[in-house]
């Protein structure tokens, strides 16, 4: 029979003079053993004493169990205490020993995370909310109305791309309202800006918000091509011969509105009702009734009472309002252009 001496924590047999488990590592110092711990009514093996194995350490033995007597029922082999020493239990390879309790799991004090679960695993890596985020966006420009062809895409995958009636890379060869080179799209990262090439007509985007106009810009409402004059109307005098000339009263109006016709010229000129003036198909100011793309009420201007500027708004209409654009300006997702006849949708996701 092999003594040894078992593990408190998981139950594995030790030698005799082992200070710390094998198995598990943990420190086998001697504890005594309550006496309830005794089975009642076993008797002491005869190999093993109370003096031969630790005080207060369960022993367990490894030698083959005797033969069998045919029709006999093997029995235990189990050692009572000397009487004045705290009980030992000894229990033979016959008899399985109970099993030991779990380990309590050990937590890092900073982090809160399971010691054991951390141990042997690389280190967590940091990803990005989406992958979509570093993927390189090409700006498009997609057809809305006009000659290239309802929903044509044209992609700006290089830095600029001139758009002109026989000059660039992008063409729309019967526009004649198209200057030969109209305008250029740059793009620089994801960021896209549009600038006007001095071409005849100009390059209007649609407006998302109210924007300040200067005195003589123009902006589209429908199919009509408007003009802002904001300057002050001339004093009254006479000429060299100290002669007054007929005139109309003037109107007590910051601004006018100028309407600029087809082959040169101007139409209808409508001064603002005081600091504003409304346009639309009917009951405005100015009133368009023809013109079957413009709302009812479509727009807006307003004189802005801590500047020289007027108020463009746009009021609700359906096919919204176009300014003309000075200069290099960003364009952005979902924005709206006129060039020549074409009308072009911007796309950058």
């Amino acid at each position: 029979m092999e003594l040894g001496l078992a593990c408190s924590v998981c139950g594995h047999l030790n030698q005799l003079r082992a200070v710390s488990c094998d198995r598990c590592a943990a420190v086998l110092a001697p504890q005594p053993i309550a006496p309830s711990a005794v089975l009642p009514g076993m008797g002491a093996h005869p190999a093993v004493s109370a003096s031969s194995a630790p005080r207060g350490v369960t022993a367990i033995s490894t030698a083959p169990a005797a033969a069998p007597v045919p029709g006999a029922q093997p029995q235990p082999s189990v050692s009572q205490s000397s009487p004045g020493k705290p009980p030992s239990t000894v229990i033979s390879a016959a008899q399985q020993p109970s099993p030991a309790p779990a380990a309590q799991p050990r937590f890092n004090a900073v982090t809160g995370a399971p010691l054991d679960a951390m141990q042997g695993k690389p280190a967590a890596k940091t990803m990005f909310f989406g992958a979509l985020q570093q993927q390189h966006v090409v700006p498009r420009l997609v057809v809305i109305k006009g000659e290239g062809g309802d929903g044509v895409t044209y992609h700006l995958s290089a830095t600029n791309h001139v758009v002109g009636r026989s000059t660039g890379e992008i063409r729309f060869n019967e526009d004649f309202f198209l200057s030969p080179e109209h305008a250029l799209f740059s793009v620089q990262g994801n960021r896209l800006f549009a600038k006007d090439l001095g071409s005849i007509n100009g390059v209007f985007v649609r407006i998302k918000s109210p924007v300040p106009l200067d005195h003589g810009d123009c902006f589209l409402v429908g199919e009509q091509l408007l003009r802002l004059d904001s300057a002050p109307f001339n004093e009254p005098g006479p000429d060299a011969n100290h002669t007054y000339s007929y005139t109309s009263p003037r109107p007590d109006a910051r601004f006018r509105v100028v309407q600029l016709l087809a082959g040169g010229g101007e139409g209808r000129i409508v001064s603002a009702q005081g600091t504003t003036l409304t346009l639309g198909r009917e009951a405005n100011h100015m009133n368009f009734p023809q013109d079957r793309f413009i709302s009812g009420r479509h727009a807006r201007l307003d004189s802005a009472s801590d500047s020289h500027h007027i108020i463009l708004t746009d009021t609700g209409s359906r096919n919204g309002t176009f300014v003309r654009i000075k200069g290099a300006v960003e364009l952005f997702h979902g924005d709206y252009i006129f060039i020549g006849q074409q009308l072009l949708r911007v796309e950058i996701s």
